[in-house]
């Protein structure tokens, strides 16, 4: 009984095609991705009397085909990967930064006290 289902499962294995995955192109990796407010750079537009930019959320440029579109048209490698993300991570947690100097200070002083 088990040589069958085994001989029944080895000839369906040249039947079984491997798929694979293929890799989208995703946002957080593009240069045009500000990561702080999921925006893309390379939508938006110019308020004309102040001046100030307004920029297309990454999910939409990517839902729209006249954009970004799923296929990410206007995708590029962000190749300063080294300096934005560190960028944004302190953004978001500035307010941490001065916490954490002083506890490290404290630490020292408590460390070399004689």
């Amino acid at each position: 009984m088990k040589i069958k289902s085994i001989a029944a499962f080895l000839a369906l294995i040249p039947s079984i095609r491997p798929t694979r995955i293929t890799q989208k192109k995703l946002c957080k990796d593009c240069k045009f991705f500000i990561a702080n407010n999921n925006e893309c750079a390379k939508f938006g537009s110019t308020d004309l009397v102040t001046g100030k930019n307004t920029y297309d959320y990454a999910s939409s440029a990517r839902n729209y085909d006249k954009k970004c579109g799923e296929d990410a048209k206007y995708f590029e490698e962000n190749t300063m990967k080294i300096i934005t993300v560190p960028y944004y991570h302190i953004l978001k947690y500035w307010y941490l930064y001065p916490t954490i100097s002083v506890y490290i200070l404290w630490i020292y002083v408590i460390a070399h006290e004689k």
